[in-house]
């Protein structure tokens, strides 16, 4: 008998916004570096041993490969391998040459495919759609989680955080049921839109929390900052939790 696959844990971090020198920004907000330090704390605290790190942009705050390196430093204590895709602050050959190519990761009968947003210049998102499901479909069907810096959808509508191409790439999303998940960051605020066999789910910042209402967004000092701990099951199963 064929032993089914067993779950896999994935870490995701998101818009963690070091820089090169480490230090608080401003009166408001820790420094960066602290609070990715007390985000990992708290994952280790739970007993979390991921099989996999995801990164989902806004790494580096000033897009430096200085603070990337110190990022992947503060990682390397959980032994798993590290997926990153660029955010709109940070630079893609610098991504890449830290964390290594933006590459799917077949693990545990999963798939996780990243697909890049980040254009250089703007602060919203571009995704070619049509090319972008192309590439899932040659990849091929088995349970994919989809990971990505903009959000195709979710509780903003201002254009700094929109992603333009985003409605045909959900659209494609819903039209193949093996993608059960889009693990997204940007918005600095935990959210989740099911769709069908689909699951869009926003990433808290581990730096600071924003709050998002249609075309208002502001700062918000009693929000949720953090990791999303996903369990990946056999058959296609999603759960998450946040630490």
């Amino acid at each position: 008998m064929t032993a089914l696959p067993t779950p896999v844990t994935v870490l995701q971090f998101s818009d963690t916004h070091l820089r090169t020198v480490p230090g608080p920004v401003d009166e408001h907000r820790a420094s960066p570096d602290v609070a990715l330090a007390a985000a990992v704390t708290a994952v280790r605290a739970a007993g979390i041993r991921p099989d996999l790190v995801v990164l989902t942009g806004d790494l580096a705050d000033d897009g430096s490969e200085v603070a990337l390196r110190r990022l992947g430093t503060a990682l390397a204590i959980f032994s798993a391998p590290i997926l990153a895709i660029a955010g709109n602050h940070d630079r893609l050959d610098s991504v890449e040459a830290v964390f290594g190519a933006t590459e799917p990761i077949e693990i545990g009968g999963w798939r996780v495919v990243p697909i890049e947003t980040a254009v250089p210049g703007r602060e919203d998102g571009v995704v070619d759609a049509a090319a972008a499901l192309r590439w899932l479909d040659d990849l091929g069907v088995m349970p994919t989680m989809v990971v990505m810096h903009h959000p195709p959808t979710g509780p903003s509508t201002h254009p700094v955080f929109g992603l333009v191409g985003g409605a045909a790439f959900l659209a494609g999303l819903r039209a193949r049921p093996h993608v059960r998940v889009a693990a997204t960051g940007h918005l600095h605020q935990p959210f989740e839109v099911a769709d069908g066999h689909l699951t869009i789910v926003g990433a808290p910042s581990t730096w600071f929390a924003m709050a998002h209402s249609g075309s208002e967004y502001r700062f918000d000092p009693d929000g949720i900052v953090g990791a999303r701990v996903w369990t990946l099951g056999a058959g296609g199963t999603v759960s998450h939790r946040l630490l």
